[in-house]
């Protein structure tokens, strides 16, 4: 389980779908781009407090994973990672899903079905101009 988790940690890094390091998981929060925050198991007592206000005020989900600083960071090419954001929704949520955390998931369930139908209505909107764009202008 613990090898298929740090292997889909490494597909999402390769997807773009990651803000890595303390630094850039808090960012990612402040500019309303992280979907989920992500922490070892064994991050410090502070990159956990930080990493827990910084969900909280900005309303950031936020999993502990069973995995050491160590494995993370070789999961993403690195000596070692305490934290993280995801920042695609999809992600986030097979993410929450892999790790068991249903609550979480959950949320992240409404929030894409809630981007999805968002996209359609703009998808929709773009169609409806361009049909209409044969009429002529100005009567008759």
């Amino acid at each position: 389980m613990e090898n298929n988790l740090l292997a889909f940690i490494g597909l999402m890094k390769k997807a773009g779908s990651l803000a890595i390091g303390g630094e850039n998981a808090y960012d990612a929060a402040r500019t309303h781009k992280a979907r989920l925050m992500v922490l070892a198991q064994n991050a410090g007592d502070n990159t956990m407090g930080q990493a827990r206000a910084v969900a909280k005020q900005y309303q950031v989900p936020h999993i502990t994973l069973p995995c050491s600083k160590e494995e993370l960071g070789g999961a993403l090419g690195m000596r070692e990672c305490a934290a993280f954001a995801v920042t695609d929704t999809g992600f986030a949520l097979s993410l929450c899903r892999k790790c068991q955390m249903e609550e979480t998931a959950q949320a992240l369930s409404e929030r894409l079905a809630r981007e999805k139908k968002r996209k359609q209505k703009k998808i929709d909107r773009a169609q409806g101009k361009g049909a209409g764009s044969h009429r002529r202008k100005g009567g008759i």
